[in-house]
């Protein structure tokens, strides 16, 4: 069997086995869509945590007033 063949022979088997069509096409929202939704739900998920981590570190310094009050410590 030659070169010619053997390319022959594989193009045969992509195209028997249905290797040849690209899936992407048959979605029905496009790779686009799905990178925008990933996108929305990445920033949205930041958002959350910058604004927990805002609110914990305002607790924690409230707490540190009322125990410098406790203690007290004045803030100058």
């Amino acid at each position: 069997m030659d070169e010619l063949d053997k390319q022959e022979a594989i193009r045969q088997f992509i195209v028997s086995n249905g290797l040849d069509t690209d899936l992407l096409d048959e979605r029905d929202e496009a790779l686009e869509a799905w990178r925008l939704k990933w996108e929305g739900l990445a920033k949205g998920f930041m958002n959350y945590l910058q604004d927990r981590f805002s609110a914990i570190e305002q607790r924690l310094d409230g707490l540190e007033q009322l125990e410098g009050k406790r203690c007290g410590y004045r803030e100058d």
